[in-house]
This record gives C-alpha cells, structure tokens and sequence, in this order.
C-alpha cells in the first residue's frame, strides 16, 4: 500500500521536477504546504521578520525610488555597454504564472485568518516580488534564448500577457472586501462551533486541528472560550471566541468583532 502511494504521488512529482522551468513553481508550493502544516517555527518566523521590515521599508518608497533612478539606473547602462542589448522577453510561460498564482494563493491564505498570518503573507510578498525580476533576467540568459528560438513564432497563447495582471486584480479585490477571512469562518463555522461545544462541556483546552486551523491556546472564559489561531498576529494573538450568551462583563470591548450565532473575532493584549 505504501509503496503504491509513492508510485503514485511521488514519482509523478519527481518527473515534473526534472521538467526545465518548473522547479520554481514547486519550490514555491512546497514552502507553501510547509507553511500550512507548521504555522510557527523558524520558517515562518524569518518570513514574519521580512514581511514586517518590507512593510517598513515601503513607507521610504518615495525617497527611494528618486535615489535608484538617479544612482542605479546610470549605473546599470554603464554595465550593460553600448553594444549590449537587452532582449525583450517572451510572453509568461507556465513556470511564470503557476508562481504568480501561488503567490497569491499565499496571500489570500494569509489573509482567511484574523489578524492575519505574516508567514504567509512574506511568503506571498516575497514570491510576487521576485517574480517579475527572475523573469526579465532569464530571458537575458543564452538558454533563454535558445529555449525562444526553439519555439514556433506563432503559436497561440496571447492570453498570457493578461493573465498575471487579472489574477493580481482579482486578488487585491478580494482582498480589499475581506472575502478570504469571511469565507473561510463562514465554511468552518460548523465545525468550530462543534469544537467549542465540546470544549464547554469538557473542558479540554489541549491544542488541535479543526477545520484547517491550528488552535494553538484554547482557555476559557466566564460562559465561554477563546481559541488563539497558529501563526496569526505580529505583537498581539488573533483568534476566535465562542459566547453564546454574550461576551463576559467587564472584559475589555474592543478585543472582540462580533461576527454572529455566539461567534467574535478576537485580539489578545501586546506581547510587549
């Protein structure tokens, strides 16, 4: 049975591996998947950092970007040399937009849980950013162009060109309307309601899996519970909290978002 499973799931993934242009989009995937499974750690940790001091930096972008015109875009013509071309690059291959859409998978990801999950978003963040600039470079490479010649000029596949920004859109849409968190808690709802009702009448508060989420710390309070979802947060927990006849008195008002049928959204005081 097991040497079935790994005919079946393994050996197909090593083929495609070996395949040229695809070893991005599974590496991209596997830090993905890896992110899933194990919301903390040293991984998702490095990515927090990232995403964080990018989100910094991105308040100097207009001191910045005047500087690398002036600096950097000199300094970049000299290098190339007046004989040197830089080619113009081929439409988006597979490679290109099965990274661009990971990457937006990890955002919107990111996103589906309150508070937000910063590994995944400096994923996110980090493939989407890379992306444009691996790409151009690639096609300046001699295999690149070998790889272009080999083609035929006039095969379809124009769509391509708009496939990127339309997935950008739509991610940034559903962003926008907070759609990824509020559809996920509403196809969860269910199950987390089931769990709470098990965690009321046992009173069991261990760490566990339901419904995709890792409840890290569960603890009780008054006629209720709150769970603290894995990975969420930069300096503060973010989770869910179950009371059914209301939030307990004299818990502080901010700290919950009601969301309807006993359910809040909650933040934890600052870790500093």
């Amino acid at each position: 049975m097991i040497i079935d499973l790994r005919h079946r799931l393994v050996a197909p993934l090593r083929r495609f591996a070996h395949r040229p242009g695809y070893r991005a989009p599974l590496a991209a995937a596997a830090l993905l998947a890896l992110l899933l499974c194990v919301p903390y750690g040293v991984l998702h940790d490095a990515l927090t950092v990232a995403f964080v001091l990018g989100g910094n930096l991105w308040s100097l972008v207009p001191i910045l970007v005047p500087l690398l015109v002036i600096v950097g875009l000199p300094a970049v013509l000299l290098a190339l040399g007046p004989r040197r071309r830089l080619r113009r690059p081929a439409r988006p291959g597979n490679s290109a937009l099965l990274c661009c859409a990971l990457g937006i998978a990890a955002v919107l990801l990111g996103e589906s849980v309150p508070g937000e999950d910063p590994g995944l978003l400096g994923l996110g963040a980090l493939v989407l950013l890379t992306l444009p600039v691996g790409w151009l470079l690639w096609h300046q490479t001699p295999r690149a162009r070998r790889n272009t010649a080999a083609t035929t000029p006039d095969r379809p596949g124009h769509w391509r060109w708009a496939a990127a920004p339309l997935l950008l859109a739509t991610g940034a849409l559903l962003v926008h309307y907070d759609v990824p968190v509020d559809a996920r808690f509403a196809a969860t709802r269910s199950a987390l309601t089931t769990h709470a009702d098990h965690v009321l009448a046992t009173g069991s508060t261990a760490p566990a899996w339901v419904a995709g989420y890792r409840l890290e710390q569960t603890e009780l309070v008054g006629s209720g519970v709150t769970f603290t979802v894995a990975g969420t947060g930069v300096f503060a927990p973010h989770g869910y909290a179950y009371f059914p006849h209301g939030t307990p008195a004299g818990e502080p008002v901010g700290y919950y978002t009601e969301l309807g049928g006993g359910w809040y959204s909650w933040s934890g005081p600052d870790r500093f």
